[in-house]
């Protein structure tokens, strides 16, 4: 993906902006929501849940990345996980910037 816009702002030419349309399942009712390792049925409704364009890169891509820090646990009020390993990931990840700078 980085390679599509890596020439720069391509504000004037969107077709060579990465566009991204993320989807996901809806859980059924008899779904596990707290165990990650146990697959749904393919036959799940999948619904698109927004569209995400890339129109250029930052002017230090490298030294950019170094500065995020994402957390899966950080989210908005209201929202709670099911899945335990988004815990467990929330503590490794700031262990990985650590060692990325």
């Amino acid at each position: 993906m980085i390679a599509r816009v890596t020439g720069g702002d391509v504000s004037s030419s969107p077709s060579r902006a990465a566009i991204l349309r993320p989807s996901s399942p809806i859980a059924g009712r008899e779904d596990k929501l707290d165990h990650p390792s146990i697959a749904w049925p393919k036959d799940r409704r999948i619904v698109e849940l927004g569209t995400i364009s890339i129109a250029n890169v930052v002017a230090d891509n490298g030294a950019a990345q170094k500065t995020l820090l994402f957390l899966p646990s950080a989210l908005p009020p209201g929202i709670e996980p099911e899945d335990p390993m988004i815990n467990v990931r929330s503590a490794a990840y700031p262990i990985s910037y650590e060692r990325r700078q």
